[in-house]
């Protein structure tokens, strides 16, 4: 598989804790302090009007980071535009990924201005490769990147089979919704990923 085009979600817990104008400011304030790193923060646009959509989304030259809610639920949609420099293998490229989400995830759990109102469940992933072209929602796709969902999914959580539900359908993104048994902090979750990447010789650039 050789897009980099991935998007993760995960899901909010209790998104009734949260205001709709929660974001906005948020967001800004990244961009005003440079709290994403490897990212060009450039601008916030918000889309809270549309039902079902993209919700407030923080863009970048690198990916787009949305408190989104296109499938009905709130949670961080990390959405990747450009290539991960030194990623070269589709299980690299999705490591890559769960950082930069993860990171996020817990940079959102730990901000004062939501006052520990924000959690995540991490048991619960949704992964979209956004790419008609070289990701084509089909079950070719899905045996293609298999094997390496596996692999990273068990490296991070520990855990095997994975309950993977995966439904092919050429008029939408290829998608993959991965549910797991445990849900283990955001920064433990970092704490493994950074330990394989180490272990197999991947530096984060």
């Amino acid at each position: 598989m050789d897009s980099h085009k991935l998007a993760l979600k995960l899901y909010v817990t209790d998104p009734s804790a949260l205001n709709a104008g929660d974001f906005v400011p948020l967001f800004h304030s990244w961009i005003q302090q440079h709290k994403v790193p490897d990212h060009l923060l450039i601008d916030v646009a918000d889309y809270q009007h549309v039902p079902d959509g993209p919700g407030t989304m923080l863009i970048s030259y690198e990916a787009n980071f949305a408190m989104d809610v296109s499938d009905g639920r709130l949670g961080l949609l990390y959405v990747r535009k450009q290539p991960f420099a030194g990623a070269h293998t589709f299980a690299q490229r999705l490591r890559a990924t769960f950082k930069a989400e993860l990171e996020a995830v817990a940079r959102l759990e730990e901000d004062p201005k939501l006052a520990g109102r924000m959690k995540f469940a991490t048991g619960e992933i949704l992964l979209q490769i956004n790419d008609r072209l070289l990701g084509p929602n089909n079950p070719q796709t899905f045996a293609e990147v298999k094997e390496d969902l596996e692999s990273v999914f068990t490296e991070l959580y520990g855990v095997a089979p994975l309950a993977m539900d995966y439904r092919p359908s050429p008029e939408s993104l290829f998608q993959v919704r991965v549910k797991l048994p445990a849900s283990p902090p955001a920064a433990k979750l970092l704490e493994r990923l950074n330990s394989v990447s180490l272990n197999a010789g991947f530096r984060w650039v």
